[in-house]
């Protein structure tokens, strides 16, 4: 059987949007990995800490894929369209603190607590030119749907927002903005922190970093 991977960020400078494995079927996820590492064994390490999504979704290592599904190699993660669920955003546009803030200004809640994550221009010494952003839209919005879900479950009242900018950024270029409004400031404060947390490690969302010596390289944020 003929099994489609898609692929992302630095992988997917490796062989292009998607790879073609040919393995007996039906094949699990470890025997997906398996078969990637045998394809890649310089990149052995990086693919141990990457996740595979079936469907869209986190898959397990014995849970069994088939050619007609959707099959995609997550490296570790670092966010036009847009998708509502509180208020989530993947879009090219900067973004606009002015404006996350209207959308959360609501008679009920007496705190809202903003974050916003900019480019910055040295990292560890090194000159940052601009950052190259890229996201797995249609899974980052469902990944950034249920960290919101599981925001108002544990904080009843609380007004979610989680917007991040995808494409070309450059030093003090906003990037991600989450936020949260709730009736008393510091369930307004533990949701936010909550929320840039979960996005920063769950969401397939990756960067690029160009730097001023013509490097460049793909950064992970390791759970």
């Amino acid at each position: 059987m003929t099994f489609t991977v898609q692929l992302f960020a630095g992988f997917a400078e490796l062989s292009g949007p998607t790879v073609s494995l040919d393995l007996p079927g039906p094949a699990t996820v470890r025997e997906i990995r398996r078969a990637l590492k045998a394809l890649w064994p310089d990149r052995a390490e990086d693919l141990e800490h990457s996740l595979i999504a079936v469907n869209q979704a986190y898959a397990a290592e014995d849970q069994e894929v088939s050619e007609t599904d959707e099959i995609a190699l997550i490296p570790p993660v670092g966010g036009g369209s847009t998708e509502d669920f509180g208020s989530i955003l993947i879009t090219e546009d900067p973004l606009d603190v002015g404006q996350a803030y209207q959308e959360l200004v609501d008679a009920r809640c007496g705190g809202i607590v903003l974050f916003t994550g900019t480019v910055r221009e040295w990292t560890s010494g090194r000159q940052t030119v601009y950052l190259e952003y890229e996201a797995y839209r249609d899974m980052a919005i469902r990944q950034m749907q249920a960290i919101a879900r599981d925001v108002c479950r544990q904080w009843p009242g609380t007004l979610p927002l989680q917007w991040h900018r995808v494409g070309r950024l450059y030093p003090t270029d906003i990037a991600v903005i989450c936020a949260a409004a709730a009736p008393h400031r510091q369930t307004a404060f533990d949701a936010a922190r909550t929320l840039i947390e979960r996005l920063k490690k769950e969401v397939p969302i990756w960067k690029k970093e160009i730097y001023a010596d013509g490097d460049a390289v793909w950064q992970a944020n390791r759970p």
